[in-house]
């Protein structure tokens, strides 16, 4: 009978600490990333800003990827209410056209500053948020993820010496080196390592110095070039169109201006990692591409932009934005 009250007590204990976080909250919003669990910082501290600029009355709870719904369905289960919250990349999403636009066609932009330009000044966000608007979700903004480089077995400092090589390369980055005459190859993530280790390819642009660190890529490439193809990949953070609205109006401003804050929050954790990661495994080998070479890129990407563009009116509008900025800057 002793054991079975202290049991009792135990289970009372146990129900009263779990939902500790959440018992004086108005609002308990699922959060799923499509990020693994090891690299999900950048949504704690969402959460966390969140939870203490609401003084408690809304409660965020992170999940990694997969951990709910697969990552190509963030955008279904946000609009349907499965879950609140998603943090995706457009890319994984079919239901809209505007997903490649807006996760970063190649040399769409070099810098956050770039990109910040486009999509706040320039009117990229605006588009998005309307598309968004139309699968039922708030678009509460972009959140840039990591560079896009190159790592190599040979060292790359200039188109020809890419054109010597073959690339793994997907989508749209893909189409771009293939018109500069790259041999690419297409392949999923997992057979990378195997490719490169036993010298089936020659190269790969799959993301930044430090994934290339985590992947384990650099034992079979030790080159890295520093030119991105795109910097940053972007994300995005959407809630439930339903639930946005039933959020009093003071509330919604601490979720936006917190997302608003996530923006910079992974990319600077991240190419704090890169920036250790090049002086650690690339220092002595790591190169750039030349202006002259970056222009023939961006110029051989831009035909790859108007096969997007095509696609809707509104691809039409944000592509035009993109090439309006790139000639701006000189890059076109």
């Amino acid at each position: 009978m002793k054991k079975f009250r202290i049991l009792l007590v135990a289970i009372f204990a146990a129900h009263l600490t779990v939902p500790a976080l959440t018992l004086g909250a108005d609002f308990n919003i699922k959060l799923q990333s499509y990020y693994p669990a090891g690299m999900m910082n950048a949504e704690k501290q969402f959460a966390e800003k969140v939870a203490k600029e609401s003084n408690g009355k809304i409660q965020i709870i992170p999940y990694s990827g997969g951990e709910l719904v697969p990552s190509s369905q963030i955008l279904s289960a946000v609009k349907t209410g499965t879950i609140g919250m998603g943090r995706g990349m457009g890319h994984h999403f079919t239901e809209t056209p505007i997903g490649p636009i807006e996760s970063g066609m190649p040399l769409s932009w070099t810098s956050p500053a770039e990109a910040e330009s486009i999509f706040m000044d320039g009117g990229l966000k605006t588009i998005i948020e309307s598309e968004y608007g139309k699968h039922g979700v708030k678009y509460l903004g972009p959140i840039w993820a990591a560079p896009y480089h190159f790592l190599s077995k040979r060292p790359i400092k200039s188109l020809e010496d890419m054109r010597k090589m073959k690339i793994r390369a997907v989508g749209a980055s893909a189409k771009m080196l293939n018109k500069l005459g790259v041999k690419t190859v297409s392949m999923p993530p997992e057979d990378i390592y195997l490719a490169l280790t036993t010298g089936q390819i020659d190269g790969v642009l799959y993301g930044s110095a430090f994934e290339y660190k985590t992947t384990k890529y650099y034992e079979g490439a030790r080159f890295f070039n520093t030119s991105p193809v795109l910097d940053p990949i972007v994300d995005n953070l959407v809630i439930n169109m339903e639930l946005w609205n039933s959020i009093p109006k003071d509330l919604q401003d601490v979720i936006q201006n917190a997302a608003d804050e996530f923006r910079t929050g992974y990319y600077n954790w991240i190419t704090t990692q890169d920036e250790a990661t090049i002086n650690e495994l690339f220092k002595n080998t790591s190169f750039a591409f030349p202006k002259k070479d970056m222009k023939e890129m961006t110029k051989a990407a831009l035909s790859v932009w108007e096969d997007e563009a095509k696609k809707s009116d509104e691809n039409y509008k944000a592509v035009k934005i993109i090439e309006k900025a790139a000639k701006d800057s000189g890059r076109l």
